[in-house]
């Protein structure tokens, strides 16, 4: 039998792991559903830099 203060620590390295496995699977890398969308969302945005921007109407000094 384990003693009752090894107990009573064992749930810190318990939830450590699972505070350490959740982040990993929370933060990789996702694919796109299709392929279509990512070229959609990259020519949207070639398109967005490509326009002028407008000037400012007042210059700070």
């Amino acid at each position: 039998m384990l003693p009752v203060w090894l107990l009573w620590l064992l749930p810190v390295p318990v939830a450590t792991l699972a505070a350490i496995a959740w982040t990993a699977w929370s933060s990789r890398p996702r694919r796109p559903d299709e392929p279509a969308a990512t070229v959609r969302d990259y020519e949207r945005f070639r398109a967005a830099m490509s326009t002028p921007v407008p000037p400012a109407e007042h210059e700070r000094r």
